[in-house]
């Protein structure tokens, strides 16, 4: 029988989805035989209804499944924006497949039958990506939320300061004296808890960047 728990650990965790219970149950136990955390369940829809929005770690996923298939699954998890790493595994050794499924955004995919230190290899690199991925994101929602404490006038001095205006061409874009400017600046910089102005540039870069992709280099 596959090992079954709700989803939602702080511990890295891999989640194995295979309709086929033997495979299922073979690689939990193989994580767990090398101290790696790892939960099976035997469809999409059964991992669906036990997800929780905190899981970590990466999934490993048989694309060929009845009700709902690995690549449905995929897009499911995409379209509600959740970022584990999906690992494909597929037994038709069928290249196309794992080409469409690495444009479609999964992290890596494996042909069956598979040895043992490329499943462990190539998950070890997901959970990575994944627990990356999420220390720049809580990276990037601290300096939301100090960006968020700005009063306008405050976001504004931070907006131009990011266009590398000087003081004097603030207090002009602004119709302000530079000594406004200035104390606006300070106050900013304060509440953004920046350095130097490559320190705030850099911050403010970050906000606007495209969010870290899983998909393998």
């Amino acid at each position: 029988m596959p090992n079954m728990m709700p989803v939602g650990s702080n511990e890295p965790t891999v989640f194995v989805i295979d309709d086929e219970a033997h495979i299922g149950g073979s690689l939990v136990n193989l994580f767990e035989s090398t101290q790696r955390h790892a939960v099976s369940f035997l469809s999409a829809n059964e991992f669906l209804a036990n997800l929780s929005t905190d899981a970590s770690g990466c999934i490993l996923l048989d694309i060929q499944m009845p009700d709902m298939t690995g690549l449905e699954l995929q897009s499911k998890l995409i379209e509600v924006g959740n970022p584990l790493p999906v690992v494909f595994m597929t037994g038709n050794g069928s290249v196309s497949v794992g080409v469409s499924a690495m444009k479609a955004g999964a992290f890596d995919f494996l042909l069956k039958p598979f040895n043992s230190d490329a499943v462990l290899a190539v998950t070890d690199k997901a959970i990575a990506r994944d627990a990356e991925y999420r220390k720049e994101l809580s990276h990037r929602e601290k300096i939301q939320a100090c960006k968020d404490r700005l009063t306008p006038r405050e976001a504004e001095v931070l907006e131009f300061v990011t266009q590398g205006l000087m003081n004097k061409q603030i207090a002009y874009q602004m119709n302000i004296s530079e000594i406004m400017v200035k104390l606006h600046r300070g106050r900013m910089m304060k509440k953004m808890e920046a350095r130097s102005i490559v320190d705030i540039v850099r911050k403010y870069d970050l906000l606007g960047a495209t969010p870290y992709n899983h998909i393998a280099s």
